[in-house]
């Protein structure tokens, strides 16, 4: 990707401000409604899944908006409140203090800012290619786990009960001792939040299910004076929004803070990167990766800033703006000016809202998260990939969040450079009448006496030369007959490292030993020089190395020994370099060089033959 100077480069909301049509407006506002009528109750539940009054959602989530409307590329994305996010913020400031604390508030704070400049530092670094790296077996179960950690928190709220605990398996031993101490009115309430949301969803998927539970569990909660009878509600909430300020934080929190802030930062990427590119694609957009990092950073430097928590995309949001026909960013920017409407002006509208029916929300929301059919599915295709999938998912429910995140990234690296140290190989023929290289085990008639074609199938480097080396070798000494020249074909190496180096000179020194010939080819520059520097090519010999596989192909033909054998290649070769000659749409140097190289292979026909001429026409 290259670098754009332009102003619409640096600030992506110039690419669609200009040209903002009239007839999109409607749509933008209809869209930005929707956005806030869902944003509004999980903002709240989820406000308090990262262990902050629910109030500070609606701190968090106006300037969020704003922030990814101007930077972000993406133009249904919505950047305001995510599930994952919220308890990974939870679970890494539980081990610093205590939920309801000032200082617990102020350390969200901090994080939020400390994930934000992450982001924005990762973008400004060009590190938005990290996205090819995640994998997606791991991520799958790494969201999967949080979906059941975060239901399982959910537990407490809709029996009416107290109940704490780091983990899934913490909290549910804390749980079942008092479950007997259950409060049927709250289980009642929550229990009728999920029916009802199911519901609404199943038959009714336009209309924003969770806002009319929310409003219907706080119409019977008044009706029925549900506080009175035992239920918790979320009482009061302060009208207003939050006011720029730096949180104060001691220095010694930093390090943990941190560790959590480039998790968050890396989990708010991940999360987004895959749904703004399937948006792009269905409206034939262009998403910039590096202005994605810094859009989000922005998102959450501004919701800490403004003594929010730290927030990531919703895809539940996301595709609820693009249904609703959002033409442009401007959808969230009246998401986020309603939103603050209701914080300035509705918040005592929700004080007498039941906590069982916000755990109903959440809980709904998360279960979507759970992809029980990709983990079959991976169970299918590939087990190891199902595995990796599985410590996440089970890293998540047993240890801390972030420990389970780095456990599940470090088994992806690990079979990464278990399957790249493998040192599988490709061997390679010539098709008769032909001379570009074909698989022997497509083609097993292909194979070319006397000559070994080899293709590792990975990018060499030091975990995997050795193997290769290895594999070479032992196919060199099975082949039959035996052969007198290897070509290696290094196409898959852009770069190498120095025990590349080493173990090539260790193959060459071998093969003679043996009376066989190293040969190379396609040795792209950067590796060229490194052999140049290290004298591996003097010792090989020019004449040994190839710019392409074809180009040695033929120089073996060429000093075949057999006059039958290299008149019957000689043959082929002519025949088909006239019929890439004559083939439609070959450029004129083109047919130049292969003219050329007709005529020097006739020469050497004519030589075989006695003739001392060309070959006889066909």
């Amino acid at each position: 990707m290259t670098d754009d100077p332009s102003p619409r480069a640096a600030w992506p909301i110039l690419s669609w401000v200009p040209g903002y049509q009239r007839s999109w407006l409607p749509l933008d506002i209809v869209a930005g409604l929707t956005v806030c009528a869902i944003l509004v109750p999980e903002g709240m539940a989820y406000a308090e899944l990262a262990g902050m009054p629910p109030e500070t959602a609606f701190y968090a989530a106006p300037v969020a908006l704003i922030a990814y409307a101007v930077l972000g590329s993406s133009r249904q994305l919505v950047v305001a409140v995510s599930s994952a996010i919220a308890i990974m913020s939870a679970a890494t400031i539980s081990e610093l203090t205590v939920a309801g604390s000032a200082e617990y508030a102020a350390l969200t704070a901090a994080l939020a800012i400390l994930a934000g400049l992450v982001s924005i530092a990762a973008g400004a670094l060009k590190l938005g290619r990290i996205a090819q790296f995640f994998s997606e077996s791991v991520l799958l179960g790494f969201v999967f786990g949080l979906a059941l950690l975060i239901s399982v928190k959910q537990v407490p709220k809709l029996l009416g009960i107290e109940a704490h605990g780091d983990s899934a398996l913490q909290l549910v031993r804390e749980i079942i001792p008092h479950v007997r101490e259950t409060d049927l009115l709250t289980l009642a309430v929550g229990l009728a939040g999920i029916v009802a949301l199911v519901l609404l969803e199943r038959w009714l998927p336009r209309i924003p299910a969770a806002l009319v539970v929310l409003l219907g569990s706080i119409g019977v909660s008044v009706a029925l004076g549900l506080e009175a009878r035992g239920v918790h509600v979320v009482g009061d909430l302060p009208a207003g929004l939050g006011r720029a300020s730096l949180p104060g934080v001691g220095l010694e929190a930093l390090p943990l803070l941190l560790v959590g802030a480039v998790g968050i930062a890396l989990v708010a990427f991940a999360e987004a990167i895959g749904p703004a590119n399937e948006f792009a694609r269905a409206h034939g957009g262009k998403i910039d990766p590096n202005r994605e990092l810094i859009a989000i950073g922005a998102a959450n430097t501004g919701a800490g800033l403004y003594s929010g928590f730290p927030i990531g995309s919703s895809l539940s949001k996301s595709a609820a703006n693009d249904r609703a026909g959002a033409r442009t960013p401007a959808s969230l920017i009246t998401a986020a000016g309603a939103t603050a409407l209701v914080a300035l002006f509705l918040t005592p509208l929700f004080e007498p809202l039941p906590e069982a029916t916000l755990g109903a929300i959440v809980i709904v929301a998360v279960v979507g998260m759970m992809k029980v059919g990709k983990l079959r599915r991976l169970w299918e295709l590939r087990r190891i990939d199902f595995w990796l999938a599985m410590i996440a998912l089970v890293g998540v429910l047993v240890i801390p969040t972030l420990q389970a995140l780095g456990l599940a990234v470090v088994a992806s690296l690990a079979v990464l450079v278990w399957r790249a140290s493998e040192g599988r190989l490709t061997f390679l023929g010539r098709a008769s009448g032909g001379l570009e290289p074909v698989d022997l085990r497509s083609e097993p008639q292909a194979a070319i006496p006397g000559l070994v074609v080899v293709r590792p199938d990975e990018m060499l480097f030091f975990a995997n030369v050795a193997s290769v080396r290895d594999g070479i070798l032992a196919a060199a000494e099975s082949t039959e007959p035996r052969p007198t020249v290897i070509l290696v074909d290094l196409s898959l190496s852009p770069d190498v490292d120095a025990p590349v180096v080493e173990a090539l000179e260790d193959l060459n020194g071998r093969l003679a030993g043996e009376g066989m010939e190293l040969w190379l080819a396609h040795l792209q520059p950067e590796a060229k020089d490194l052999f140049d520097r290290a004298g591996t090519l003097d010792a090989l010999g020019a004449s040994r190395v190839y710019p392409r596989v074809v180009d040695g192909i033929l120089a073996f033909a060429l000093r075949m020994p057999g006059a039958r054998d290299r008149v019957a290649v000689l043959t082929d070769l002519l025949a088909y370099i006239r019929a890439r000659a004559e083939e439609p749409g070959t450029s004129a140097a083109g047919v130049e060089t292969l003219n050329a190289l007709e005529q020097r292979l006739a020469a050497e026909l004519g030589a075989v033959q006695g003739t001392g001429g060309p070959a006889p026409p066909d």
